[in-house]
């Protein structure tokens, strides 16, 4: 083996610069992708009497608009783990504003459930997980704050597109707003473009901190006995990566998300550092879905003083860039021939680790996703029949609009609101205990939400309209803002990932289900949406009630667990 001249570190640059930039792509994919959704419901009378159809049919729209884009969220985020969140990004846009376009030669509402539904579904689906992943990439310290301002882009859109998708509805029909929406969902390409990879910077190793350092005593790369297992840098794991007797090697992503494109030959040319004639296999991916709180929106010193001492830290994540007196040799094809047919494997293993459903065997997890489901079926309906019930009062189609525009507007109110309070101690009995804080807020919130849903039948005014529509986007933010927070609280880091990318799939699975279920009441009771309300607001008001057992199921582990140190 040759001498090794010079080893640079190279550390992720976290927390400014260019992570602001993706901060407001991130925040414009959000207005223009969840705008186009939640604003779908002014269009709801017009396709009913456009197609002669009735509100069942024609809510499968939305339902599949929305389910699909949640259900598929665990298959955007491997691919966005394999290609990157900027190309993943990029091949939504493309694909939503295919579906857009076609949508325009529209003759029933069958070609708008493929159209609109499923070919819009998958390209939002493609959309909406990577503008929230690069940000938790780009963000510790200040994550809370960034990912908030991210987010406040799906209100800031409603507020937004309600009544330009109404103006346009005026002028050109409804043809005039999927002009809009095809317009928009071209920039998003343009707004995906600014996740480019996190940068890495160059640090003098006799300057680094010592919490920056990997925490191995000898450097794994130059270390057999550390090659067959897991190769560690503090915060960060590759599991399995090498073989026994396998050469030290790195997969395309794991290049990629370490040191970037720029430095990524440098890297390949000195793969080879022993001479050992064995091709490696690569066991697992490598890219970031290996980070423990990449769906952790809320703040990282949070994570720090509830003892979650195992959380990433991109910041103790480091690149070893190695410069050589000589050559080490040629870099082997069959390397690269390996990793490209193990691309679509690699894909189906980051798949299976977001989806790990064992997790249901976990009674707090079972009884959240039961909530999570009930609370998705009851989140969408409504904003998909405000506008039609406010037309059956005879409120003209500008102020239905403006409807969904309050509804908007109290969202991101929420959004921003609930993501202060949550992390605070508060002055109440318990209120020193933050994680049992969060709890109640999203239980109160959900028990609110469905409770002034319930009630609808009785809002005869505009102005009591306006009332709920501010209610329901206020207290319905929290289901939105604290779902991965509460995870962690309940679960912990470790388990976030797998847990989050099957509540995506609840939500698609009950999101697909509640708006038809609800436009069948309406047709049922002939097409007045009194009970279709009353549905939404019991499912939402049930999810939020039955989190209160929790409390007693967390009791009895503990107990179980004191009983079992004892015995010990």
């Amino acid at each position: 083996m040759k001498d090794i001249k010079n080893l640079s570190i190279w550390v992720p640059k976290v927390d400014g610069g260019w992570g602001w930039i993706v901060v407001l792509g991130s925040f414009l994919v959000h207005v223009f992708a969840d705008g186009i959704v939640y604003s779908f419901g002014i269009l709801l009378n017009i396709f009913i009497n456009e197609f002669n159809s009735n509100n069942a049919e024609t809510s499968l729209i939305v339902g599949l608009l929305a389910g699909i884009t949640l259900a598929v969220g665990p298959i955007a985020s491997a691919f966005a783990n394999k290609f990157g969140c900027r190309l993943t990004t990029i091949v939504g846009s493309m694909i939503s504003t295919i579906g857009c376009l076609a949508s325009l030669r529209a003759q029933s509402v069958q070609y708008l459930w493929i159209s609109v539904g499923c070919i819009m579904g998958v390209g939002a689906g493609f959309m909406y997980c990577p503008a929230i992943i690069i940000v938790t990439v780009y963000f510790e310290k200040k994550r809370a704050m960034a990912t908030g301002m991210a987010v406040c882009g799906a209100g800031v859109g409603t507020l937004v597109f309600a009544p330009l998708a109404a103006k346009a509805i005026s002028i050109w029909g409804w043809h005039g707003a999927f002009y809009l929406y095809s317009v928009v969902l071209i920039l998003c390409a343009l707004c995906g473009a600014t996740f480019r990879p996190l940068p890495f910077v160059k640090v003098d190793p006799n300057e680094e901190k010592n919490e920056n350092k990997v925490t191995s005593q000898k450097n794994p790369l130059t270390d057999p006995d550390k090659l067959n297992g897991t190769i560690s840098v503090k915060g960060f794991e590759t599991k399995a990566l090498l073989e026994k007797s396998s050469r030290p090697y790195l997969s395309e992503d794991a290049l990629d998300f370490a040191v970037g494109n720029e430095h990524k030959q440098d890297v390949k040319k000195t793969k080879s550092l022993f001479d050992v004639s064995e091709r490696p296999s690569v066991l697992e991916s490598t890219g970031f879905l290996h980070i423990k709180d990449i769906f952790y929106t809320g703040s990282i010193a949070s994570l720090k003083k509830s003892g979650n001492e195992n959380f990433r830290s991109l910041t103790q994540l480091q690149s070893r860039k190695v410069t050589t007196v000589g050559s080490y040799g040629d870099t082997n094809n069959n390397d690269v021939d390996t990793e490209e047919s193990n691309r679509m494997r690699e894909i189906f293993r980051s798949i299976n680790k977001i989806l790990d459903l064992t997790l249901l065997a976990d009674p707090v997890f079972l009884l959240f996703s039961i909530s999570n489901f009930l609370t998705s079926i009851g989140f969408n309906a409504p904003l998909m029949f405000i506008p039609a019930h406010a037309e059956n009062l005879n409120i003209s189609q500008t102020n239905c609009a403006y409807l969904l525009s309050t509804f908007g507007a109290f969202n991101t109110l929420g959004r921003v609101m609930f993501g202060i309070i949550s992390d605070k101690k508060l002055p109440t009995r318990f209120g020193k205990d933050v994680k049992r804080n969060r709890l109640w807020i999203y239980i109160l919130s959900l028990c609110v939400c469905g409770t002034v849903t319930s009630f609808v039948f009785a809002y005869r005014s505009y102005a009591s309209l306006l009332g709920y529509a501010a209610v329901f986007g206020l207290t319905i933010s929290s289901y939105v803002c604290l779902t991965s927070v509460l995870l962690v609280d309940l679960l912990g880091l470790e388990k976030l990932t797998s847990a989050f990318g099957i509540l995506l799939l609840f939500q698609g699975i009950a999101t697909f289900v509640g708006p038809p279920v609800s436009g069948k009441l309406a047709d049922m009771t002939g097409r007045s949406y009194d009970l279709t309300f009353v549905f939404c607001g019991v499912c939402l008001a049930i999810s939020g009630v039955i989190l209160f057992a929790i409390y007693p199921i967390q009791r009895r582990r503990l107990s179980s667990n004191d009983g079992v140190e004892e015995k010990s």
